[in-house]
């Protein structure tokens, strides 16, 4: 049984390893209407760019992936290979906003990573940043500077590749703000739960972007 002495050492040890601020809720009142019409705009440009592209094969493969990985990932988590990504995402957006960071732990179903002074992009990252998706994304883009004569059925799959590390970073996304986490107390809930939907909605406007480009 941990007495309440242990218990408020083992929460001042926990907030040492996972800091939290806060954003004052006058700020909060402010910045919920940005992210709103972040969302509204990223909408707009995606339905946008979807009246060009939505026939091109690479969509259709992109889709069919995507709702093959929401169905998969729905009953097969891979929890363990979420964790790392996620606790990975935090590590690269403190790198990125060159932040200091210490101790990297994981398990099979949750780890923590120590960020003295995080930021509202540190602590939401890995819920708008998909990393695998992201990862795959760059060897994508690798591939199509070695291989640009590479057959058309290399491009399908890729897309569908992508598709289902889109959905993987999303259901596992779902079912962690499902059962609650620490990092959305940095922001607010409402305030991060905004936030996290127009990161998501920027990241597949650009995506689309990029489809079109290539195309």
């Amino acid at each position: 049984m941990i007495t309440e002495n242990a218990a408020k050492l083992a929460e001042k040890e926990y907030r040492r390893r996972h800091p939290r601020m806060g954003f004052p809720w006058w700020a909060q009142v402010f910045l919920v209407p940005f992210w709103l019409a972040v969302s509204v705009v990223s909408v707009w440009a995606i339905w946008w760019q979807l009246r060009m592209c939505w026939q091109t094969p690479r969509v259709i493969a992109f889709a069919i992936g995507f709702v093959a990985g929401s169905l998969l990932f729905s009953v097969l988590p891979l929890l363990p290979m979420y964790v790392f990504g996620h606790e990975m995402t935090h590590w690269l957006a403190a790198k990125a906003t060159f932040h200091k960071t210490g101790k990297f732990r994981m398990g099979a179903t949750k780890g923590f990573i120590e960020i003295p002074e995080p930021t509202g992009f540190i602590a939401l990252a890995p819920y708008f940043v998909p990393f695998y998706f992201l990862l795959s994304a760059c060897v994508v883009a690798f591939l199509a500077v070695v291989l640009p004569t590479a057959p058309e059925l290399l491009w399908l799959i890729a897309a569908d590749w992508l598709g289902m590390t889109y959905a993987y970073h999303l259901v596992l996304s779902l079912k962690a703000l499902q059962h609650g986490q620490r990092d959305l107390e940095f922001c607010g809930k409402f305030l991060s739960v905004c936030i996290i939907l127009a990161g998501n909605l920027v990241v597949i406007a650009a995506w689309l972007a990029a489809t079109n480009l290539l195309h």
